[in-house]
């Protein structure tokens, strides 16, 4: 008996080994070498600024060097197209907003990657959210009033945006497709440009986040009417929701997300998903942002791919109402 006892417990552990070295086998050691986070922008705006936030803390708890490439141009698809091309080992990550992640497939006849398959999500990290503002003097004082005179008036105002397919454009035309009002488009090459003419009473209107409208505010030459969101914003909590003055479901934002190339192993995902939501609820690294009128999250996997899906049916159909052929 003590003999078949020796034995049998000299096969049992030879299974653990067996097991154990097939569980290492099928899980690499992460990271193994300098991670990079492909940020689709000029260095120095939001998006830059968020990538650096989470190199830095991806840097110190995961114990590699972590460097932030900016890749700019195309509206983000030179950068999701090295992100796709890398190696799907964790190493090279995409710190994308929802221009690159379901925008762009439905303004652009070929942007070379599919966003829906080609990507897969980490985590959601942040968003500002899109605001309405208009020339300080326009006589509605919120937005409800402001609907109430484009719809006495079809077409009488004009509203501006950063240009067409963009974010804030799509969030007006969204508007307009629900409560049935009608405003003219006018295209501008930057957020900034078109709240100065809002400033300057040339257009009537425009939707931005809270960067690119505060300096105007501040001046007193603009003022925000609504703030497309669930909740107010903290640095500007006199602003109500447009859910607060009666219209749901219009909550739009520029929101940033990080993401890796199709075939990166699920439990290197979950960590980075895991690095990634400590990095951005700890309030030493958020505090600039929410400064800038972003709001940080940490979310599940499964929340961001969720709303990846959501907003992907929500701006097809936008585009498509619109009549918005792809260039």
């Amino acid at each position: 008996m003590r003999t078949f006892g020796i034995g049998l417990s000299v096969a049992i552990a030879a299974g653990l080994n067996l097991v154990a070295n097939f569980v290492h086998a099928q899980t690499p050691a992460f990271p193994t070498q300098r991670i990079t986070v492909v940020v689709p922008a000029v260095a120095g705006g939001a998006t830059d600024i968020i990538g650096r936030i989470m190199s830095q803390h991806l840097s110190k708890t995961l114990g590699q060097s972590v460097i932030v490439e900016n890749r700019g141009g195309a509206s983000g698809s030179t950068g999701a197209l090295a992100v796709v091309r890398a190696a799907p080992d964790g190493h090279t990550l995409f710190l994308a907003n929802n221009s690159q992640v379901v925008i762009n497939q439905y303004i652009f006849k070929n942007i070379g990657y599919d966003p829906l398959t080609d990507l897969v999500p980490i985590a959601y990290v942040a968003e500002a959210p899109e605001m309405v503002a208009v020339n300080a003097n326009f006589p509605a004082r919120d937005f409800k009033e402001f609907i109430a005179a484009v719809k006495a008036k079809p077409g009488a105002y004009n509203y501006g945006s950063p240009g067409a397919g963009t974010p804030p454009h799509l969030a007006v035309e969204r508007i307009m497709q629900v409560l049935d009002v009608k405003l003219v488009h006018v295209p501008f090459r930057g957020s900034a440009a078109a709240m100065t003419e809002v400033a300057s009473n040339n257009i009537q209107m425009s939707m931005a986040t809270l960067a690119s409208i505060y300096p105007f505010r501040q001046a007193g030459t603009a003022r925000i009417i609504g703030i497309a969101a669930k909740n107010r914003l903290p640095v500007i909590p006199d602003v109500p929701t447009l859910e607060e003055q009666g219209f749901p479901d219009m909550e739009m934002a520029v929101w940033w997300g990080v993401l890796a190339p199709k075939g990166t192993p699920a439990d290197i995902v979950r960590l980075l998903n895991t690095r990634l939501r400590e990095a951005f609820s700890d309030k030493s690294n958020t505090s600039t942002l929410e400064k800038l009128g972003i709001a940080t999250y940490s979310e599940s996997i499964e929340m961001f791919q969720n709303l990846i899906n959501r907003e992907a049916k929500m701006y097809q159909t936008v585009v498509k109402n619109m009549g918005l052929e792809p260039q």
